[in-house]
């Protein structure tokens, strides 16, 4: 059985895999077809992208792979630069002391490196609590962590596979929904939703009537921002809601800070806007074929965050603002911080630092296309941070 690989259906030639990384997604792939087998020949694509990224050992966030930096697929903020956790845990310190209890718990925890910046800037935090269900990120995090904290500082840290019972504190997801799972959506006259089936040699795409939470979601969205065009491709994330619920019922009194990459409603679903927003990595290539290098690549999709508020909302969360990336990190000291770093420092070590204020900060790069959005359960919190200045932010 041949894994779908070669080019993404733009034409973009992608490096091959080694054989080590055929073999590993070759047994996704038969994991894929007799799940389609099993199901009349088609599965929606929430669950394959389910199955490509969290099927127990073979999707591609349970692999061994190297999946951040320069070596993996991707470089998220924390990668980029301590600067992007300094402004994190300087907004965790402001809610701390209006009375936040002093404990985090991230989700996704990556590589590791906003907890070990975070805990380094806030040597009296209490706890830090990191919920990560890769069994492998999590032994790369425990690695990291104990040679980057000293004993005392990485005793505070703990993993759990569960939301907890009970949680007080401020909640961090940096980069964590736009991995949820998705329905993709087609538009012609009528709305269909694309599947995958398998063809005996590859995935390919296979449309069919969407159920009936598809179909209402879809009309509440037009209802919003008006009928959508014919020919028009778009995602549809159905667990912002549980996962909210799920949240809500560990948080006591608790913030929550939301960074990720993403749009208003309006802008997720502008008419001009039909391709969608999936996007797929592979070794620091970006393109738009999920279907091929199944577990081998990372598959995404960007976040509607006047849903994602919707859904905070509907389970208890009052909403304490949304802002661009630039306007929470400016807002945190980001200029300030790379200042201090930078004095004294020769030409070469500035120069990287003023990269990385560009990175992180600047519209064309990271600093509009991710949003944060902070949340509070039961506390009455202030975060000046989260107020819009100037147009468009």
């Amino acid at each position: 059985m041949d894994i779908p690989r070669g080019f993404d259906s733009h034409g973009l030639e992608l490096p091959p895999p080694d054989a080590e990384a055929i073999a590993y997604s070759t047994r996704l792939v038969e994991a894929i077809v007799t799940r389609i087998e099993n199901n009349s020949g088609v599965i929606g694509f929430d669950e394959y992208m389910h199955m490509a990224l969290y099927e127990p050992g073979l999707g591609y966030y349970s692999g061994s792979a190297i999946k951040f930096g320069a070596l993996g697929d991707f470089v998220t903020a924390p990668e980029i630069s301590p600067l992007f956790g300094n402004c994190v845990a300087r907004q965790a310190a402001a809610l701390i002391e209006q009375g936040c209890a002093a404990r985090i718990l991230e989700f996704g925890a990556g590589s590791g490196k906003l907890c070990g910046h975070i805990m380094d800037a806030l040597p009296d935090l209490e706890q830090y609590v990191i919920l990560d269900l890769s069994a492998e990120l999590k032994q790369r995090q425990q690695n990291y962590l104990s040679k980057y904290l000293d004993a005392e500082q990485f005793s505070k840290i703990e993993w759990i596979s569960g939301l907890p019972e009970s949680f007080d504190g401020i909640v961090l997801a940096n980069e964590v929904l736009d991995a949820m799972p998705v329905h993709l959506l087609y538009r012609q006259r009528e709305w269909q939703e694309l599947g995958v089936s398998y063809d005996g040699n590859r995935f390919q795409w296979q449309s069919f009537e969407p159920g009936e939470p598809v179909v209402a979601a879809m009309r509440q969205i037009e209802a919003v921002v008006g009928e959508l065009p014919d020919d028009y491709r778009c995602e549809l994330n159905l667990n912002l809601k549980p996962w909210f619920a799920a949240l809500a019922q560990s948080c006591q009194k608790a913030a929550a800070i939301i960074i990720d990459y993403g749009y208003e409603q309006s802008e997720y679903y502008h008419p001009t806007r039909k391709r969608g927003t999936l996007d797929c990595y592979y070794q620091h290539r970006l393109h738009f074929d999920p279907l091929i290098y199944p577990g081998l690549q990372d598959i995404t999709a960007f976040i509607d965050f006047d849903a994602c508020a919707d859904a905070a909302e509907a389970n208890g969360f009052e909403i304490l603002g949304l802002v661009p990336q630039q306007n929470f990190l400016l807002a945190n000291g980001l200029l300030e911080d790379a200042q201090q770093q930078s004095d004294g420092q020769d030409t070469h070590a500035q120069l990287a630092l003023s990269q990385q204020v560009k990175t992180l900060s600047m519209p064309d790069e990271m600093g509009q296309m991710f949003k944060v959005l902070a949340l509070q359960k039961n506390l009455t919190l202030d975060m000046p941070a989260m107020q819009r200045r100037g147009p468009g932010g």
